[in-house]
């Protein structure tokens, strides 16, 4: 191994990446939440425009029964009169009916007798024979003194008109029953009254009476008349509360809508509208998609521009890593440089203080190169250094061994770690690897091989680390070259500089 190169400044992709989406993601989540806030809005505005439009149709009816309602008091004190039965019939039809003209859609009214026989119509002097003994509103007057207006079922005519009556009873001065007043009042009030307003496809506006009975429906459909809606969900809150609101599916057609309902003044009646959810967020929907189109479009060029920034981070980290790997590499032999083993063997050196661990060096010395360059070329010195080179790094396994070339000829083998055993080791090796090589290439020229061994402290420098490695260097090519000379342990050896 050629040793580790210096670490350029490491690039925080994973960080702009997570700041990447996370910009994305809180773009959108601000853009759900203003979604969010609109609907709520819209929701807002649809359900206090049903209310107001409940209110105003509830006091529009309970002021048409009230009117109604008077004109049934008005006959219960007229038929109580002492004088009224020796009147005209035709005095008597304005004394007790004068009122009756005032409601919209009012029917006759009658007053029957405690059998259920009628005594008097509005509409004529002479009724017809008829008994009402068997309808609801005559049965519940007759049991209860304290039923007060009653509002019946709707009922159908043999003219097939549909009707629902409102009654008040005759009680005598004890109190007991005396018959009843009874008046029609014809769906087709409700029917016109809803008629004039303007709803949206799947809207719907209903009146039913505390029974849960249909009364009408807009959308009209006769079929559902008298149709009975109890299990709705309008009864969970009626009659603790006169009005009020849910989301529910109708058990009608099935269609999910915004109920709003209110009760019609003190009467047993309800009025609900149904806005369609549909409806209700209708608007929103386009604006969603087209938000939603717009805020896509901006996160997938967001996330395009990310991943191409982070891109040129990376073209960038592998640009200053090369351009580190190339400052710190010798271009010839593709080892360390002496800058870079300079730094490295600093280092190595303070951390083998604090260690207490042993540092070795080997310099290594091409035989002969002046002579051999000078006879064969510089291109063929050049091939040599390379070949040297190439044993250096074949013998260097570990990550933190370094090979370097020193200068011209001469090269560098830093061992962090080994000791002397282990460094005399790996210097024959490379020389076995060199004289392998030259057994293809007889020319080539051998090496000699100094090497230095210590365990760094405060009496020694890597300087003098370095000298004994050249020192030995020196006494293995005074010794007759092609040759490991390890330096004493412990003392610098004497001597002069080597010679070529």
């Amino acid at each position: 191994m050629q040793g580790l190169l210096p670490r350029p400044r490491a690039v925080p992709a994973k960080r702009l990446l997570a700041l990447g989406i996370g910009l994305v993601l809180c773009f959108s989540a601000v853009c759900a939440s203003i979604l969010w806030e609109m609907a709520q809005k819209d929701y807002q505005h649809a359900k206090e425009a049903a209310t107001n439009l409940v209110a105003s149709i509830a006091s529009e009816i309970d002021r048409n029964i009230e009117l109604y309602d008077l004109s049934l008091q008005a006959v219960v004190d007229g038929v109580k009169l002492p004088e009224i039965n020796r009147v005209s019939p035709e005095l008597r039809q304005v004394v007790l009916f004068d009122r009756a003209a005032t409601a919209k859609d009012m029917g006759s009214i009658l007053v029957l007798d405690p059998a259920g026989e009628v005594l008097l119509d509005s509409r004529t002097l002479t009724p017809r024979k008829t008994n009402f003994a068997d309808h609801d509103f005559f049965r519940i007057h007759q049991a209860r003194w304290d039923a007060g207006l009653f509002i019946s079922q709707p009922w159908v005519t043999s003219d097939g008109e549909y009707l629902i009556s409102l009654s008040r009873r005759i009680s005598n001065d004890d109190g007991s029953f005396a018959g009843v007043v009874a008046g029609s009042m014809r769906l087709s009030y409700f029917h016109n009254l809803f008629r004039k307003l303007n709803f949206n496809a799947k809207d719907s506006l209903v009146l039913f009476n505390s029974n849960g009975t249909m009364l009408m429906r807009a959308p009209f459909d006769i079929k559902q008349i008298g149709q009975s809606i109890k299990g709705s969900q309008t009864f969970k809150y009626f009659p603790a509360h006169s009005s009020g609101s849910y989301v529910t599916k109708s058990i009608v057609d099935q269609i999910s809508r915004l109920y709003v309902f209110q009760q019609v003044g003190h009467h047993p009646l309800l009025i609900a509208e149904g806005l369609a959810l549909e409806n209700i967020y209708a608007d929103w929907w386009q604006q969603l998609w087209s938000i939603g189109a717009v805020v896509a479009a901006l996160s997938a060029f967001s996330v395009v521009l990310m991943f191409y920034l982070l891109s040129a981070v990376k073209r960038r980290a592998n640009a200053e890593s090369e351009l580190a790997r190339l400052a710190s590499t010798d271009g010839l032999t593709g080892l360390a440089n002496r800058r870079r083993l300079d730094n490295t063997l600093a280092a190595e050196w303070r951390r083998g203080m604090r260690a207490k661990a042993p540092v070795s060096l080997l310099m290594i010395d091409v035989d002969h190169f002046k002579v051999y360059n000078d006879t064969y070329g510089h291109q063929a010195g050049d091939a040599v250094l390379a070949t040297v080179a190439q044993c250096i790094a074949a013998s260097t396994k570990r990550a933190t061994d370094l090979g370097a070339r020193y200068g011209g000829e001469e090269f560098s083998v830093l061992l962090p770690g080994i000791g002397r055993a282990g460094a005399l080791e790996m210097a024959e090796q490379i020389r076995r690897r060199l004289t392998a090589a030259r057994e293809m290439q007889q020319d080539l020229p051998t090496v000699s091989i100094g090497l230095a061994s210590m365990v760094p402290g405060d009496d020694r420098t890597s300087r003098d680390f370095i000298t004994a490695a050249d020192l030995a260097l020196y006494q293995a090519k005074h010794t007759g070259r092609d040759r490991v000379v390890a330096s004493p342990v412990g003392r610098e050896m004497p001597g002069k500089r080597r010679a070529a």
